[in-house]
């Protein structure tokens, strides 16, 4: 069986799966990496992972460019967030199934894996205004905020069309007061609840997004009426 390594190259692989703590020692776990301090950030790293930024015409050219894409992404560099809304408007999920579900391996969960990108690089800056005035609502988070904002918008608008589990992206909404993202999610909610019991992104999605709407029935007239 091919290993990864032999499948992307290996010079490749340590620049997107080998990383070294302060210390010297090996990080074994990519949580670690994708949310480590700043000033752990392998600078020169940046620009061969932005080469790696590559346009995708199939399948097995996805792999590389996207890895890429979510540690620059987690690091905080916008790059990312313009290669995420290529493969968005370019809608990557033609090509075939690039990112299959652990369980349901039929299922392609790329676009829930860029949300969580996104949403990865929204973090980065809040922490970098915490650093800055000890307050995670700075004018960094507020930047970020909306840099990903069209992006995931386009994301929640797919599940309309593509089977897509919004469950992350709306636990992650329901801690923040970003009221842009309430059309489009009252829009998927009026669509799921019409959809058939069986349906799948009705079951996935629409107790989820009655509790989201409930949590904030005190705001929901002012935004849609």
């Amino acid at each position: 069986m091919v290993t990864l390594q032999e499948l992307i190259g290996q010079k490749k692989y340590d620049l997107l799966y080998t990383h070294y703590d302060m210390n010297g020692l090996l990080i074994q776990d990519m949580e670690d990496v994708f949310y480590c301090n700043d000033n752990e950030i392998p600078q020169d790293r940046i620009p061969n992972l932005e080469a790696l930024l590559t346009p995708i015409d199939d399948i097995n050219s996805s792999l590389v460019p996207i890895e890429a894409a979510k540690l620059l992404a987690a690091w905080g560099f916008e790059k990312a967030i313009d290669y995420f809304e290529y493969c968005i408007d370019n809608r990557i999920d033609r090509l075939g199934n690039i990112e299959p579900h652990r369980l349901h391996t039929a299922y392609d969960t790329i676009y829930e894996k860029i949300a969580e990108s996104l949403f990865q690089y929204h973090v980065r800056y809040t922490e970098r205004d915490y650093i800055i005035s000890n307050s995670f609502y700075g004018e960094l988070g507020e930047r970020a905020r909306r840099r990903i904002s069209i992006p995931l918008i386009k994301i929640i608008e797919l599940s309309r069309e593509l089977t897509i589990d919004l469950c992350g992206i709306i636990g992650k909404l329901s801690t923040r007061d970003w009221p842009e993202f309430l059309p489009v999610l009252k829009e998927c909610y009026l669509d799921f609840s019409q959809r058939p019991e069986g349906d799948l992104s009705r079951k996935w999605n629409l107790p989820i997004l009655r509790n989201f709407f409930m949590s904030r029935r005190n705001n929901i007239d002012t935004h849609f009426n």
